[in-house]
């Protein structure tokens, strides 16, 4: 299977769904939330956003906005307060 732009964003995106506690971890099977690393994978998907701009299909271009909106609302949703910052659970 050839690696293609949608798959890149899709491993930012299954990242980013782990990070926010969405998603099961997949080494440890377990949510594993972790605020300071969402932010980052979405920091990382809008420079990825600001760097590619005007040189993608629109296909990918709706793929990636899509991608960084849903993560941001579920970043929004949480409550900061019961979400690790350091990923150590206090």
């Amino acid at each position: 299977m050839k690696p293609t732009f949608l798959t890149l964003v899709q491993m930012f995106q299954m990242e980013g769904m782990v990070a926010l506690g969405k998603m099961l971890n997949p080494a440890t099977n377990e949510l594993t939330p972790n605020q300071d690393h969402a932010r980052y994978v979405i920091d990382i998907l809008e420079i990825l956003k600001e760097k590619t701009a005007g040189n993608l299909t629109e296909k990918d271009q709706g793929f990636l906005d899509q991608t960084i909106s849903t993560l941001k609302l579920n970043f929004v949703e949480l409550d900061t307060k019961s979400i690790p910052t350091n990923g150590s659970g206090t």
